[in-house]
């Protein structure tokens, strides 16, 4: 049961203080539209950003195979949540290939970038950018009648750019405490003394 409940609160601040970034940022762009639910705002800053909190928040407590089971179950819910403000084919697109994506960029995140210390949220920002563009560029292809201009793809660069900014901030933000309070923890533990034989 210890052991659970240690498990759920480090979930639970991980996946809150994560989706609170991604909806800061959703604020200052989209201001108080973020929380339309058939808008573009709030799948990409509340929808999205709240399902990489999770999956993040499961690679950090549970490891991989736990976090990819869980961007598997997370694609399907954002799937039948999105179908209703975009085409199937595009809330196909956009679900597994952010989820799939995310499982990737939080194994980044924890080995590979450990050594930038506080500034991980630029490189998740810049890959959540290009990551919207190539899911919107691989969504769009096949399409009649598209429109493929310059101002759209940096639409969905600078979405992906300020939702990865607040996640990231947010995700760094929720470790910083979480192995503030494991420190804590570990210095008010009483030591037990060596066995004498």
């Amino acid at each position: 049961m210890k052991k659970f409940l240690s498990e759920l609160w480090r979930l639970v601040v991980i996946i809150v203080l994560g989706g609170l970034g991604s909806l800061i940022a959703g604020l200052m762009v989209y201001g108080g539209d973020v929380f339309e639910p058939l808008s573009t705002a709030f799948a990409y800053y509340i929808a999205y950003g709240l399902s990489s909190a999770c999956i993040f928040a499961f690679y950090h407590v549970k490891g991989l195979s736990n976090s990819i089971s869980a961007a598997m179950v997370i694609g399907v819910l954002l799937f039948l949540a999105i179908t209703f403000i975009m085409p199937v084919k595009h809330a196909l697109i956009y679900s597994f290939g952010v989820t799939v994506s995310v499982v990737l960029l939080a194994f980044l995140f924890e080995k590979k970038l450990s050594y930038l210390k506080h500034w991980k949220f630029i490189i998740v920002g810049i890959i959540f950018g290009e990551l919207f563009v190539l899911l919107n560029l691989i969504s769009l292809v096949g399409s009649k009648g598209t429109i493929m201009s310059a101002e759209v793809f940096q639409k969905n660069f600078l979405d992906g750019l300020w939702m990865g900014f607040g996640l990231g901030i947010g995700i760094e933000i929720a470790e910083s405490l979480i192995h503030s309070v494991d420190i804590h923890r570990a210095s008010t533990t009483p030591q037990q003394p060596p066995v004498q034989v």
